[in-house]
């Protein structure tokens, strides 16, 4: 009997670390697919968006040179449509930041800054730079 609950007790122990495991391995994907989609801007979306095209559609590699001609020519059509509110799309992000600046401690304001920054920069490279579509 004592045999079986120590036998017990470390397979209990050898399952708890599995599912710990397990919900680490699927938080970490999901940050790291969150990282992806949105960290580089439009550009990196429609990468993600082919590729989850790919998978779920079986598409060939014709259907996927189509789509991702479809994807740039569509992110060209959105930029030229957002120029003209451009300006009132950058007020709102800015109402938007300097409400979540309020809610931050003084402590994580130069992160914040540094983030802001980088996603501005990106963000704005992205939507103002009127680049021609570009095959894959």
């Amino acid at each position: 009997m004592k045999r079986l609950k120590s036998i017990l007790i470390v397979l209990l122990i050898f399952m708890s670390g599995v599912i710990v495991g397990g919900i680490m391995g699927i938080g970490a994907t999901m940050h790291d697919l969150v990282n992806k989609t949105f960290r580089d801007g439009p550009p990196q979306v429609r990468r993600v968006l082919l590729q989850r095209a790919k998978q779920d559609l079986n598409l060939d590699d014709d259907q996927a040179h189509q789509f991702w001609q479809v994807f740039n020519e569509t992110g060209f059509e959105l930029r030229k449509d957002v120029t003209p509110i451009l300006s009132q799309l950058q007020a709102t992000l800015a109402r938007a930041e300097l409400r979540l600046r309020n809610v931050l401690r003084e402590s994580q304001q130069p992160k914040f800054d540094s983030f802001m920054k980088t996603a501005r920069e990106r963000w704005q490279a992205a939507l103002t730079t009127p680049a021609e579509p570009q095959a894959q």
